[in-house]
C-alpha cells in the first residue's frame, strides 16, 4: 500500500532459491504477517561501510601521509579512491 491509500502490485520470489526448510519458510509471502506488518522508510543517500584489510607495512607507509595532510587513514583512503573515479561517475 502507498502513503496514498492505493494499492499497488508487488512481486516477492526470490532470485535464488533457498537453502533449507527454515528459509524456505521464511521466503513463502504465505507464511508472513500481513496483518502487522510496517512500511519502513528509505534513507536519504545510504551509504556502506568497507572492510579493507591493510598489512602493518601498508599501515605504517600510508598513515603518516595521511596525518601530514590532517587526515585520518580512513579519511585519506577514501579521498584517494574517490580520486580516481572519473568525474561523470555520480559519488
Amino acid at each position: 500500500m502507498t502513503m496514498d491509500g492505493t494499492i499497488r502490485s508487488l512481486r516477492f520470489e526470490s532470485m535464488q532459491e533457498p537453502l533449507d526448510e527454515e528459509e524456505c519458510f521464511l521466503m513463502d509471502p504465505e507464511t508472513w504477517d500481513w496483518e502487522s506488518m510496517e512500511e519502513g522508510v528509505p534513507v536519504p543517500n545510504a551509504g556502506a561501510i568497507l572492510e579493507i584489510e591493510f598489512t602493518r607495512a601498508e599501515v605504517a607507509r600510508v598513515e603518516p601521509i595521511a596525518h601530514a595532510e590532517g587526515l585520518t587513514l580512513h579519511e585519506f583512503v577514501k579521498r584517494a579512491a574517490l580520486a580516481r573515479v572519473p568525474d561523470a561517475v555520480t559519488r
